[in-house]
C-alpha cells in the first residue's frame, strides 16, 4: 500500500504525514515506512538542498533533479517496502513535480508524464491532498521563519500550483481524495483516517 500526502506549502503535510504514520503503525498488522520527497533516502539531502537553495539557474534544473532524486528513492525506498507489504506514508511525490514544475514554472507536462512511465514509477494507491487558500497557506509559512525558493514565490505562484493539484485530481479521481487543511489539524486528521477507513486502508 502506497499513500502520498500533496498540497502547495503550508498545508500541515508534514504533520498529518507522521500522524498517519504513527496512527497506521499503531494497528500492528503491517509496517508503515514514512518517507519523504526530495531526500527520502541515504544521499538525498543534497538533492534536496539543491532544490530547496533556490540557487539553479536553468529552467530544467529543478525538473531533472526531482526525478532523479525520485529515481534513488523509489528503487532504495519505496518498491522495496511495498514489495515488502509494508504501508509507504510519502510526504510528496510525482504530483508535487507536476504541479510545481508544469503549473507553477510553466513547463511542458509530456516529458514528465513520459519520464514517469518509462521509468515505471509506482503509482500510489492513494492521493491525499491537502488543500486551502494561498494566502493562508503562506501565513502558516511566514510564521515559521526563513521561506524556502519556492516558498517565497508568493501567492500568484501557489495558486497556480493549487490549480494543478486540482487539475492532476480530476485525472485519476478514484486515486485521489481532497481534504480542507483549514480545520485545526486534529480535524484535518479526523478526516484522514474517515477516508481512509471508507477506502477499505485499514
Amino acid at each position: 500500500m502506497f499513500i502520498a500526502i500533496e498540497g502547495i506549502d503550508g498545508t500541515g503535510k508534514s504533520t498529518q504525514a507522521a500522524r498517519l504514520a504513527a496512527y497506521l503503525r499503531a494497528d500492528g498488522s503491517r509496517e508503515v515506512v514514512l518517507t519523504k520527497e526530495p531526500g527520502g533516502w541515504d544521499g538525498g539531502t543534497v538533492l534536496r538542498e539543491l532544490v530547496l537553495g533556490g540557487k539553479l539557474v536553468h529552467p530544467w534544473s529543478e525538473g531533472y533533479l526531482f526525478m532523479l532524486d525520485r529515481a534513488e528513492h523509489v528503487s532504495r525506498i519505496i518498491e522495496p517496502a511495498v514489495r515488502e507489504g509494508k504501508i509507504v506514508v510519502c510526504e510528496r511525490y510525482h504530483a508535487s513535480t507536476l504541479a510545481y514544475q508544469v503549473w507553477g514554472r510553466g513547463l511542458p507536462i509530456e516529458p514528465f508524464d513520459s519520464l514517469f512511465k518509462f521509468s515505471d514509477f509506482p503509482v500510489p494507491d492513494l492521493t491525499i491532498l491537502l488543500d486551502m487558500e494561498p494566502e493562508a497557506a503562506l501565513a502558516r509559512v511566514r510564521s515559521r521563519g526563513e521561506e524556502d525558493a519556492f516558498e517565497s514565490e508568493g501567492s500568484a505562484f501557489m495558486t497556480r500550483i493549487r490549480t494543478g493539484y486540482l487539475e492532476q485530481m480530476k485525472r485519476a479521481a478514484a486515486f485521489w481524495t481532497c481534504i480542507s487543511a483549514e480545520a485545526s489539524p486534529d480535524v484535518v486528521f479526523e478526516n484522514i483516517v474517515s477516508e481512509i477507513k471508507n477506502r477499505g486502508i485499514i
